[in-house]
C-alpha cells in the first residue's frame, strides 16, 4: 500500500513538472480560411492560372480559388446564384448585362483585347486566305465555340459572314461549348481546323503546330471585360480588402506583361 501511495505521489509530481515546462494555451476556434471565387473565360485559363501565382507570391495569406467556363455559361451561374467574387469575362457584354441587372459592384472594366486565330494540327498554307483554306475539300471539319455563350465562337462567326463564306461551310461546323473543347477538338484530330485564341499557342506549340491569324477588321473587337460581383454573402474587412487587391492586381504592370506573353493586347486606358 505504501509503495502504491508513493508511486502515485511521484506520477503527480511527473505530469506537474510537464505542465510546467510546457503551459497550456488556450484553444481558439481557428477561422475557417476565406475563399476568393475568381470565374474566368476558357480563353483566359491559361494566363489567370500564371496570374494567380504572382498573386499569391504577394498575398500568401489569399485563397483564390478559380472557375472556367464558357462567358455566357459563367454569366447564367453568377445570374442563380452562383458564389462568384470577381468575373472576367471574354468580352464586354455579358459584365455589362450582369451590372444593367445589379450584380455588379461597379461597372466592368477592359482588362484585355483578345486575338482570334485559326489553328490546325495538319500543316496549313499561310499564304492561302482564310477563304481558300476553309472551302477547301481538304477541310472536312471546322471547329466553333458556341457563338451565342462564346464571344471568340461570335468572333468566328463574324469573321465568316464578313468573307461571305458562312452559309457555305455550315455544314462543317463543329460546335464546342467553350474555347476549351474548340482546342481539344483539334488536339484529338476531331476536327481539321478551329478558331481560338492566340493563348491558346503559348506553351502548346508542339499540339497546334499550324495556325494563321485572323484579320482583326473582319471580327468586331475583343474586349474582355471584369467585374467586381455584389454577392448575397456578408464579406469579412480582409475578404473586401483581397478582391480589391486582386482587381488592382489585374491590372498591373506584372500582369500587362504575362498577357503580352500570351499574345493579348493592353487596353487603352
Amino acid at each position: 500500500m505504501k509503495n502504491i501511495k508513493i508511486i502515485i505521489l511521484l506520477s503527480l509530481l511527473f505530469v506537474m513538472e510537464v505542465f510546467a515546462e510546457n503551459p497550456i494555451t488556450p484553444i481558439k476556434n481557428p477561422k475557417s480560411e476565406m475563399e476568393i471565387v475568381v470565374a474566368v473565360a476558357a480563353n483566359f485559363k491559361n494566363p489567370m492560372e500564371e496570374i494567380r501565382l504572382a498573386f499569391l507570391k504577394l498575398n500568401p495569406e489569399a485563397n483564390i480559388k478559380l472557375i472556367f467556363g464558357a462567358s455566357g455559361q459563367l454569366t447564367n451561374q453568377i445570374q442563380n446564384g452562383a458564389p462568384v467574387d470577381i468575373f472576367l469575362s471574354a468580352d464586354m457584354d455579358f459584365p455589362l448585362a450582369l451590372y444593367k441587372d445589379g450584380y455588379g459592384l461597379h461597372q466592368p472594366k477592359v482588362y484585355a483585347v483578345g486575338v482570334l486565330v485559326l489553328f490546325s494540327q495538319k500543316e496549313i498554307d499561310k499564304l492561302k486566305s482564310i477563304s481558300e483554306l476553309l472551302l477547301s475539300d481538304n477541310i472536312k471539319f471546322i471547329a466553333i465555340a458556341n457563338p451565342k455563350t462564346a464571344p471568340y465562337g461570335k468572333a468566328a462567326v463574324e469573321t465568316l459572314q464578313s468573307l461571305g463564306i458562312y452559309e457555305k461551310l455550315k455544314h462543317k461546323f463543329v460546335f464546342g461549348e467553350s474555347i476549351t473543347q474548340v482546342n481539344q477538338f483539334i488536339s484529338t484530330g476531331s476536327a481539321d481546323v478551329g478558331f481560338s485564341s492566340f493563348s491558346t499557342l503559348y506553351g502548346n506549340e508542339d499540339t497546334f503546330r499550324y495556325w494563321k491569324q485572323v484579320d482583326s477588321t473582319t471580327y468586331s473587337t475583343i474586349h474582355q471585360g471584369l467585374i467586381i460581383i455584389h454577392t448575397k454573402e456578408t464579406k469579412s474587412e480582409e475578404e473586401k480588402i483581397t478582391i480589391n487587391k486582386l482587381f488592382d492586381f489585374l491590372f498591373s504592370s506584372e500582369t500587362k506583361s504575362i498577357l503580352l506573353k500570351y499574345g493579348y493586347k493592353i487596353p487603352d486606358k
